[in-house]
């Protein structure tokens, strides 16, 4: 190793401040010592060399996982996590006083949010004349029954809350025995992947289905139509990977994915749809998004599809330099009859700030601005009153709350600072 110069001296993680340009010293200052380039180190760690350049000039901070990997590499003893932590989050290390103008107790706040979630989502709960949950509608301001999907969508959204407000198991096991022979259906009657691969992930999580069954269901619900929306291929992969990384079906599905990109101005994103005959595509913010969460998802257990790491990490910067407000849209979906009768047409809506929130908050780089942008539109749909997040017109459809708490526990993972509570919630100070 080489010797530390005394102008090149550690920064402690007892520091009363830590920055990211303090981060960025060190980290440069534990390389060098190594006597490693910014290309080598960058190679053992799997990212870029621009990723460990701004690492190093303190214009991003690593996330929690490129943090540990760099703290193992250069054997710091946890010292390194420790100061990107107190960078990510100074306010956690100089609290201050109760009542003190503009104090925020963001992940106080977040709590209470998400256990208001799960109050909401147990009384909106549909039973029976003797109290068995049924299952959830998918507008929970419409008097309609329980559909299978809504009701994927409670379980999901239930785990991700993470309190124990209904029995799960029971509603699970009832939930799996509406599958048909596609798996499960929407109105149109025919194959429904994206359905399916909800059905499919929450049973799995709830163990009530097994990776095997459910990795059969998925690739039985899929057709050459699916091969043209990368919606339904983001969809069912993110299942795929949560059921078994390493399946066939599972490359298949990746490499399916990265082949419905199509090249804007020079760069490889996604449209709504990727079928012959276009005319004058354009790049989709929420398919370029949720594509990224999916291959994200295949990153954390296949560090050797660099492929995938490229694709992602386009996409991420493209999203990084968009001015879109990450408003809410609308895709068509035509599906065929199952008598041949022609096709049904559904239309399906998309929470684009969500999932750009999952997308930027599972990055190598954490690009703050625009992450906090994205939070706040986020935050424009939570409806404090009900307790959950509307759509426009002022539906409150199962599924956006669920989208909203999975992209709020991802950027909670992620980082500390970012306005993780709406303005004006109970345990916030003004």
């Amino acid at each position: 190793m080489k010797p530390t110069s005394a102008g090149d001296q550690p920064v402690s993680p007892d520091a009363e401040t830590v920055t990211a340009s303090g981060v960025g010293r060190e980290l440069r200052r534990l390389r060098k010592a190594t006597g490693e380039t910014q290309a080598e180190t960058a190679r053992i760690i799997g990212v870029t060399r621009a990723n460990l350049t701004q690492w190093e000039t303190g214009k991003y901070l690593p996330s929690a996982h490129n943090a540990r990997q760099l703290d193992d590499h250069f054997r710091a003893a946890n010292a390194l996590v420790t100061l990107v932590e107190k960078a990510r989050s100074p306010q956690d290390h100089t609290p201050p006083a109760i009542g003190e103008a503009g104090a925020v107790d963001t992940s106080r706040s977040l709590l209470q949010v998400f256990h208001t979630v799960g109050a909401k989502l147990a009384a909106h709960l549909i039973r029976d004349a003797e109290g068995k949950p049924l299952g959830w509608r998918h507008n929970l301001q419409k008097n309609t029954g329980p559909k299978a999907l809504s009701t994927a969508y409670g379980i999901n959204a239930m785990l991700v809350v993470g309190d124990p407000y209904i029995d799960l198991h029971t509603l699970a096991e009832d939930l799996y025995a509406l599958q048909s022979e596609h798996g499960w259906r929407g109105r149109s009657g025919g194959k429904r992947p994206e359905t399916t691969a909800s059905v499919v992930d929450a049973l799995f999580r709830t163990s009530t289905m097994s990776a095997d069954e459910g990795l059969g269901l998925l690739e039985g619900s899929l057709d050459p139509y699916s091969r043209t929306r990368p919606y339904l291929l983001s969809a069912v992969l993110h299942t795929a990977v949560r059921l078994r990384p390493d399946a066939p079906l599972t490359d298949r599905l990746i490499d399916a994915l990265l082949a419905a990109r199509l090249d804007f101005d020079g760069s490889q994103l996604w449209p709504e749809k990727n079928e012959a005959g276009l005319v004058a595509p354009e790049a989709s913010v929420v398919h370029t998004a949720r594509s990224v969460v999916a291959l994200r998802d295949v990153l954390r257990s296949r560090e050797d599809r660099n492929d995938v790491r490229d694709a992602a990490d386009e996409a991420t910067q493209w999203l990084i330099e968009r001015s879109h407000s990450d408003d809410g849209v609308a895709e068509d979906l035509e599906r065929p009859r199952p008598d041949g009768e022609g096709t049904t047409r559904i239309i399906i809506r998309h929470f684009t700030a969500a999932w750009v929130v999952q997308a930027l908050a599972t990055a190598p780089l954490l690009p703050l601005p625009r992450l906090n942008r994205a939070l706040g539109t986020l935050w424009e749909r939570y409806d404090a009153e009900q307790g959950l997040w509307a759509w426009g017109s002022g539906d409150l459809p199962i599924w956006q709350t669920l989208d909203a708490v999975t992209s709020l526990r991802a950027a909670a993972l992620a980082v500390a600072a970012p306005p993780l509570s709406p303005p004006g919630t109970p345990g916030t100070t003004s």
